[in-house]
């Protein structure tokens, strides 16, 4: 029985800014690529006869000039292996086939054997060796089943239909659409996470991207390992290519005495692969000092990336521990005049650091590190 295997990948990003990574910006491009060469590497690790990018392989379409010479290497040495490993590209909405970009020098220039490039101009390939024929769309209506051939895939860039969720974008394809299509299988792209979104008998799957791009990316880079045959069934794995490692923390502080248990407790989330998004929350006590910027100096160097975010209040109502006569709590009244009179939260987080600040100054504790 004559059976076809595909990796199957999308949304790599290379070349991605990665500004929401601050100083880890470098090493998180680096690790994209790294990412996009595990997947290939997978294609002669699990013995695959074909790999689809279904879409923004780049995160532009005039993406660094090192990094697109490294992507041609690692695809000429797959589609030059022994055995060959058949290699189709589509464009997606970042690494847009355009005037200018890296995808029409390639086609001017010519891509290794065994390399194809599919647009809207050029949308089909066929490959009568593995008798599968691979057809690239932006309107599903657009796909054809080739009768002549034993597997029939498809690939769209963008995003399935969920009414009042997801009901614009770009390119949209309707669950309809794909359980027409005529397809044996559809190589989705746009989204970053895993998604199944077969119909009737056409498998249709987002592998999501090989590694974390975003900050709220919950889940491990991967690519999908995909086998069909003759009888039409299609069985798939989810095989990891990332390294990096979504967590988060919601810390309420009225739990904590100190800045110190606060960093400790963030730290019980730490590794060098670790993304941790971190939340302040609740009512702080009027005896704790928190400075989310100076726990974040203390904790960051420990995490590939942290974000801390303080939605957390001073209590206002809070009994007043000094008499209003006292200079505490002239203080106290003076904030909390300041703090009514705000025009934005921005200032009114300020002033209630300034006022928690304040007083512990004020009662003779030490606030500083």
């Amino acid at each position: 029985m004559a059976k076809l295997r595909l990796v199957h990948t999308a949304d790599v990003h290379l070349g991605h800014s990665s500004g929401a990574f601050g100083t880890a910006a470098a090493d998180h491009r680096r690790r994209l690529l790294e990412a996009f060469e595990r997947c290939v590497a997978c294609c002669t690790e699990r013995a695959a006869q074909l790999f689809i990018t279904a879409g923004d392989l780049f995160d532009s379409p005039q993406p660094p000039e090192a990094t697109a010479q490294r992507v041609q290497a690692s695809l000429r040495k797959l589609a030059s292996g022994s055995p060959p490993v058949s290699v189709v590209l589509a464009p997606g909405t970042h690494d847009r086939l355009e005037a200018g970009s890296i995808y029409e020098r390639w086609q001017t220039e010519g891509l290794p054997p065994g390399v194809h490039l599919l647009s809207i101009a050029a949308p089909t390939v066929n490959f009568p060796e593995l008798g599968v024929t691979v057809t690239f769309a932006e309107d599903a209506n657009e796909l054809r089943r080739d009768p002549d051939a034993r597997f029939n895939i498809g690939i769209i860039h963008g995003s399935v239909q969920i009414p009042g969720l997801v009901d614009e974008d770009h390119v949209i394809v309707t669950e309809d659409q794909i359980a027409t299509s005529g397809m044996d299988y559809v190589a989705l792209g746009h989204w970053h996470s895993f998604g199944d979104y077969s119909q009737d008998d056409v498998v249709a799957l987002y592998p999501g991207s090989p590694e974390v791009v975003a900050l709220d990316q919950t889940s491990r880079g991967q690519a999908l390992v995909v086998d069909l045959d003759e009888d039409g069934q299609v069985t798939w794995e989810r095989v990891t290519t990332g390294v990096l490692q979504y967590a988060e923390q919601q810390l309420d502080l009225a739990d904590f005495r100190s800045a110190e248990e606060i960093a400790q407790q963030l730290l019980q989330s730490a590794g060098p692969d670790t993304i941790l998004v971190a939340r302040l929350t609740g009512i702080v006590p009027a005896d704790l000092v928190v400075d989310p910027d100076e726990i974040l100096a203390r904790v960051e160097s420990q995490f590939f990336r942290i974000r801390l975010s303080d939605d957390s209040h001073a209590d206002w109502d809070e009994a007043a521990s000094e008499p209003l006569g006292l200079v505490p709590g002239r203080f106290r009244q003076f904030m909390q005049e300041r703090f009514e009179a705000a025009e934005s939260d921005e200032e009114r987080r300020r002033i209630e650091q300034a006022r928690s600040l304040g007083l512990a100054l004020l009662a003779g504790r030490e606030v500083l590190p």
